[in-house]
């Protein structure tokens, strides 16, 4: 019974009834504001990681699509040199900000490039665009061999 009239006493009650002060409530706010404002600076990071990743699959795809139609082609018709698309709006309007360079050599077996023929290309394609979120010049390639056997 005695610990009952202590837990119960006026003195106890008033001390859990105390509630926040104003100093505590906003140095509560403060900290909340600054977890969220922490939080917010990064989705302008996701999103430019994002457009990135975006860029580069459709880069990748441009160059693919590139190299199957040069790898459709007999080996007699591919003309060595370099090709470059300004622009590859005619495509899709999409694309108007990626460009394409398509560079075929002849190499020897040990892939060195050389002036003759020796019955197997090189052919490289490379794409660029530029982002739109850090303005500069990206590029992404793929190389492919054909040989004439």
């Amino acid at each position: 019974m005695l610990y009952k009239k202590k837990f119960f006493s006026k003195q106890r009650l008033a001390d859990c009834n105390a509630g926040f002060t104003l100093i505590e409530t906003l140095i509560a706010i403060s900290i909340l504001m600054i977890a969220v404002l922490s939080i917010i600076q990064l989705f302008p990071l996701g999103l430019k990681a994002s457009l990135q990743a975006k860029n580069v699959t459709v880069a990748t795809n441009l160059a693919q699509a590139k190299l199957e139609e040069i790898i459709s082609d007999n080996y007699d018709d591919l003309t060595v040199g370099t090709t470059t698309e300004p622009s590859l709006s005619a495509i899709d309007s999409d694309f108007s900000n990626f460009t394409r360079v398509t560079v075929i050599n002849y190499v020897n077996g040990d892939l060195v490039i050389v002036g003759q023929d020796f019955g197997l290309k090189k052919v490289e394609v490379f794409v660029g665009w530029s982002d739109s979120f850090s303005e500069k010049n990206s590029t992404t390639s793929l190389t492919t061999l054909i040989n004439d056997f």
